[in-house]
């Protein structure tokens, strides 16, 4: 099942993320595989997306104490990602595309792909990132 996660960012400074997805169950076949993600302008858009990183980094680790007091239960496994996106690149961005009101953010539709090292394929999250003008709020 894909999650959903809501994700922030600026046009102004480049957007290193850590993106948190909590499982259960025995640590995922991770050895040799990659993970992708694509910001598209809305979903299905078709084409080519808007921002597309290969070879995200990632780590497959136990909830530790710091990740149990934002909530995360003891004994859940997290697949955390780690993606960079230039701030040359935000700005360049298209703008208004989703008619934001005036002062809002714009607002895209994000996923991550894991490609296993069979070749086999997961989509594990999806959602919207809001990419404001200013400072990364959220």
């Amino acid at each position: 099942m894909t999650e959903r996660q809501d994700l922030w960012a600026s046009r102004n400074e480049t957007w290193r993320a850590t993106i948190d997805l909590p499982y259960t169950g025995g640590a995922l076949p991770l050895i040799g595989a990659s993970i992708s993600l694509q910001w598209r302008l809305y979903e299905g858009a078709p084409g080519s997306p808007l921002v597309s990183l290969t070879g995200v980094a990632f780590e497959d680790v136990l909830a530790n104490a710091e990740d149990q007091a934002s909530g995360i239960p003891a004994g859940v496994r997290i697949l955390r990602l780690f993606p960079v996106i230039a701030q040359s690149v935000l700005e360049g961005l298209p703008t208004a595309e989703n008619k934001p009101e005036p002062g809002d953010a714009d607002r895209y539709v994000w996923d991550a792909i894991i490609t296993y090292s069979d070749g086999v394929t997961d989509r594990p999250v999806e959602g919207f990132v809001y990419l404001g003008k200013g400072t990364v709020r959220g």
